[in-house]
């Protein structure tokens, strides 16, 4: 199916009460957690937290509405849409089982309605996740059983990135100035470890005393998003600016992640407990965009939706995927309107 930008025009959002949602009964089952960036790791066991409750936030009730349209890669089980430039071009993966990461996804670059297939020379699994406004494409690669390894794609050529003395690295996102962001881990070492790559020069960004921090998004002043694990087994978002880190909790929520950041600082990300579909953990299963410090829940119309995930955001747009009942997974694009 091709991409289906109009099929959903202008529909008001659906508002959910806060404190609705309560931790989930089943936290210690063996699942793995689902990265956005393309991780596997084992999902730790959930402590009972209290709500996080931030003062200065608000929930907004009215005044947005929202375009939605489904992007299926062809012929495959499962899609995902996860990069998004100012051209309207998506990066994501399909085939089965995405994103668990079990060795079987490869990638694709969306240019109006023809898709190419993406695949990093020699590697058995390529997972695409970032591209700017120049069509240079992030993201990762691996064979059976080797480590993760980040990749940038100009044109055709495909350039390799391994953060220095690591043994995994996945890029998880390029703005239109060519600054790229990830993830860096050893496999001896539990946590993970934020990273952004400037004019060839790496630095380690990590959330003071977080378990585990996962930069997501980046606009083209070098503002950065994203989520971390603290002490407290919860997850939270984050915003990085001029070397500061400020934490970002959804009204109410146990667990926020921000995803994208626009040029005029909107975000988009998500809020809630964990969802376990299938065999997999899924944190922050209901979508928000936040403006000046206003929330707003977005539920996009789809039947049976269990999680629905955002990731890019360019301008007004942006990109995502959902889990219905069954574990099948696709992607969307979606335009915000106020």
């Amino acid at each position: 199916m091709l991409r289906t930008r109009e099929l959903f025009r202008n529909i008001p959002l659906l508002f959910v009460a806060l404190g609705f949602f309560a931790i989930s009964s089943h936290a210690q089952l063996p699942t793995k957690r689902i990265s956005k960036v393309g991780v596997k790791t084992d999902a730790r066991p959930a402590r009972l937290a209290p709500l996080a409750n931030n003062p200065r936030a608000a929930v907004k009730q009215t005044g947005v509405s929202l375009s939605f349209g489904l992007v299926d890669f062809p012929r495959s089980p499962d899609s995902t849409a996860l990069g998004l430039n100012s051209r309207g071009d998506i990066v994501g993966f399909y085939g089965p089982n995405v994103p668990l990461y079990e060795g079987t996804e490869q990638s694709y670059l969306l240019e109006g309605n023809n898709f190419q297939q993406l695949a990093y020379p020699g590697a058995s699994y390529t997972g695409a996740l970032g591209i700017n406004k120049s069509r240079k494409v992030v993201g990762w690669y691996t064979n059976t059983g080797d480590n993760f390894h980040a990749f940038l794609r100009k044109g055709k050529t495909y350039t390799n990135i391994d953060y220095p003395g690591a043994d995994n690295t996945t890029a998880s996102n390029i703005n239109d100035a060519g600054t790229i962001i990830g993830i860096w881990f050893n496999n001896a070492d539990e946590t993970v470890h934020g990273f952004v790559l400037t004019k060839g020069g790496y630095t380690t960004i990590d959330v003071p005393n977080a378990l585990y921090t996962e930069p997501v998004g980046i606009n083209s002043a070098g503002v950065i998003v994203g989520e971390y694990y603290g002490q407290d087994f919860v997850l939270h978002g984050f915003i990085y600016q001029k070397g500061q880190f400020t934490t970002v909790d959804y009204p109410g929520a146990s667990n926020t992640d921000l995803t994208g950041i626009n040029d005029q600082g909107q975000m988009v990300g998500g809020y809630g407990d964990d969802v376990f579909v299938g065999d997999g953990e899924w944190s922050t299963p209901y979508p928000f965009f936040l403006d000046q410090g206003i929330f707003t829940p977005l539920m996009p119309p789809l039947d049976d939706a269990q999680v629905i995930w955002t990731y890019t955001l360019s301008g007004n747009s942006f990109v995502g995927m959902y889990v219905n009942s069954l574990g099948n997974i696709e992607g969307f694009e979606a335009t915000i309107s106020q």
